[in-house]
């Protein structure tokens, strides 16, 4: 069992692309106006939040510890009834008003950032959410529209990956980052305005271990980043084989390798585990240092402030205070914030850029299959099907079918039958435009199937599959399968023309009965006979049914048959069939061998010729069926 995951899954070391950036923003543009808000409301946040120090400072300089007042004190003022009395109860009453009123602005602004960071996640959120709902859609919207061949060759997980993590990572990055980067830029700017407007000097000591930080930080981010692409290495080495293991459990079960398989993914689970001890570790190095340096500039204060208090630098201004003391202090703890938030941002920058290159890398994989401008949208078909001289490969000159023609009438009822890898099923697939020819061309009712609408001509062909596809939801769900112009009386007698009312009545809820992912809560039996209420109840006019009774028991099959009869009436049909027993009544069986039309006639006209449909007879039914 190998590691079924893709490199270009991987997040890898990619530069800043302003190319990508552009596109990124073009889903952001129509709501430049909120974020625009958004980032006002940031910028208001941040200066009204680091104003709260500077009123702290004057709070305890001013009025809390006013040096007018203690000179009042020191005159004997504090008790009596002497002029210092007077004066001191005159300063003491004038500082409690002043810093009520500082507490109370203190209050204010504290209130009105709450209000406004909360105005500010709101309109992010808003816009962040609509912008990833705007980018899935038109992801799910190109899927759609992309042929079978391309979905061949991308993997399921693969393409539901873009969907979800990428799209989330760009969201998260590009919108939530780009307002908080600029609101990060915007605090760091007004905390070192504050405190060079305040003390050059303490401003200078707070920011003397910037340097440290910075190239702190540039190391991290390389040892980070390439633990993390090893993280993601191994998570994706990690699904891939629990993905797998799980699919195959019946496999390894009966093999007995429950053992082997458990050993395997042991290893892959501990290389996951060791490479996320290896991220910690580094986490646990970067921390403690931005927030010892972080400390140091608060020590470095604290030397400062305090040596010049006590007299230890002669030269040294006096007037420094408790209070701005504090307010440094505050200010150095929101300055570290912002500066080691944006060296971790700058990795999710990178990391959407990636996000962001498989992303549009899917958005301009054109689409195969195309409308023309003048195409043509039929009100309904006759169902005349001609092949003429179709060659087709699914990889370039491997060719699949080799210059076949075929004629089907209207109305008329054709079996294709042939070895495994004959071509069969290749005929539906160029029929419903799934694929387009290489060379040739195929016509319904003489227009070529290029010059149809896609999506008006499938609407008009019905398929059945030999696996049968049910959507989770409900029995009618599944039959009506988004036409909301059926009524509840159409589809029931959908149900009961192809002998599925029976076992629908049966079930609990009846027609509201949820028959589970991919239909796990029915039978095979029961899934086919949905799946040809289906197609009657959008009356194609070209009938496709595709090994339709491979899997299913006797008893099931008799239903099925009398199911197909009753569904191919009056309709263009075209039966693909490994049993040969469930074609004998076609109007005419074509046998494929090597991707060429070898014989034609009827079930009799055929066994008589002793051809290959005869040796295809007798290998499977000489025992079961009297060739008369």
């Amino acid at each position: 069992m190998r590691d079924g995951y893709h490199d270009d899954d991987e997040v890898q070391r990619r530069a800043y692309d302003g190319r990508l950036m552009r596109r990124l923003l073009a889903y952001v543009r129509p709501y430049r106006k909120m974020l625009i808000a958004a980032v006002l409301l940031l910028l208001l946040a941040a200066l009204v939040g680091n104003v709260t120090p500077w009123l702290n400072m004057r709070a305890i300089d001013a009025c809390i510890n006013n040096p007018d007042r203690a000179a009042a004190r020191s005159a004997g003022g504090e008790g009596g009834t002497s002029p210092a009395s007077a004066l001191w109860h005159e300063l003491a009453e004038a500082d409690k008003e002043r810093l009520l009123g500082i507490v109370g602005l203190i209050a204010a602004l504290m209130l009105i950032e709450a209000v406004v960071r909360y105005l500010q996640m709101t309109i992010v959120a808003y816009v962040g959410q609509k912008t990833m709902f705007e980018m899935r859609m038109g992801i799910f919207a190109h899927l759609q529209r992309m042929s079978l061949r391309f979905l061949d060759k991308n993997p399921v997980g693969r393409l539901m990956t873009r969907v979800t993590n990428d799209v989330e990572k760009i969201q998260s990055t590009i919108v939530t980052g780009m307002v908080e980067v600029v609101s990060d830029l915007f605090t760091i700017v007004v905390i070192c305005g504050f405190m060079f407007w305040v003390n050059w000097r303490l401003a200078a000591i707070v920011l003397s271990t910037i340097p440290f930080v910075v190239l702190t930080s540039f190391i991290f981010r390389k040892y980070a980043r390439i633990s993390y692409l090893e993280i993601r290495k191994k998570v994706a080495k990690l699904n891939a084989y629990m993905q797998e293991s799980v699919s195959g459990m019946r496999v390894i079960q009966i093999f007995g390798r429950e053992d082997d398989v458990f050993e395997a993914f042991r290893a892959r689970n501990a290389e996951h585990r060791d490479e996320w001890f290896r991220q910690v570790r580094n986490y646990a190095v970067y921390f403690p240092v931005i927030d010892f340096l972080g400390t140091l500039s608060l020590a470095l204060i604290i030397l400062y402030h305090g040596s010049t208090i006590l007299g230890l630098q002669e030269n040294a201004a006096r007037e420094i205070q408790i209070g701005m003391f504090f307010a440094y202090v505050q200010w150095a703890e929101r300055l570290f914030g912002p500066i080691r938030a944006l060296a971790d941002r700058y990795n999710l920058l990178l990391e959407a850029m990636a996000s962001s290159e498989r992303i549009f890398e899917l958005l301009d994989t054109p689409e195969e299959i195309q409308n023309r401008p003048d195409a043509v949208v039929p009100e309904r078909l006759a169902g005349r099907v001609e092949f003429r001289d179709v060659w087709f490969a699914y990889e370039q000159e491997r060719w699949v079918l080799k210059g076949i023609d075929l004629d089907i009438a209207p109305g008329e009822r054709v079996a294709i039958v042939g070895h495994t890898g004959a071509g069969k099923t290749s005929l539906i697939n160029l029929l419903s435009r799934f694929y387009d020819v290489q060379q040739g061309a195929v016509r319904i009712d003489g227009v070529d199937v290029r010059d149809y609408d896609k999506d008006a001509l499938r609407k008009r062909i019905g398929v059945v599959l030999q696996d049968v596809f049910l959507f989770s939801g409900t029995v009618e769900h599944n039959i009506r399968l988004g036409n909301e112009e059926l009524t509840e009386e159409e589809i029931t007698r959908c149900a009961a023309y192809v002998n599925a009312l029976g076992f629908i009545e049966r079930l609990p809820g009846g027609f509201q009965y949820d028959v589970g992912e991919r239909g796990c809560n029915l039978s095979t039996g029961q899934r086919q006979l949905l799946a040809f209420a289906r197609a009657l109840a959008h009356d194609p006019q070209i009938l496709v049914l595709d090994e339709a009774t491979s899997s299913v028991d006797t008893a099931s099959e008799a239903l099925i048959q009398d199911a197909i009869i009753k569904l191919m009436q009056g309709r263009t049909s075209i039966v693909i069939a490994h049993r040969l027993s469930t074609v004998q009544h076609a109007d005419r069986i074509i046998v494929m061998h090597h991707g060429e039309i070898r014989e034609s006639g009827t079930h009799q006209e055929l066994l008589a010729r002793r051809g290959l449909y005869y040796r295809l007879y007798q290998l499977q039914y000489k025992d079961q069926i009297s060739v008369a």
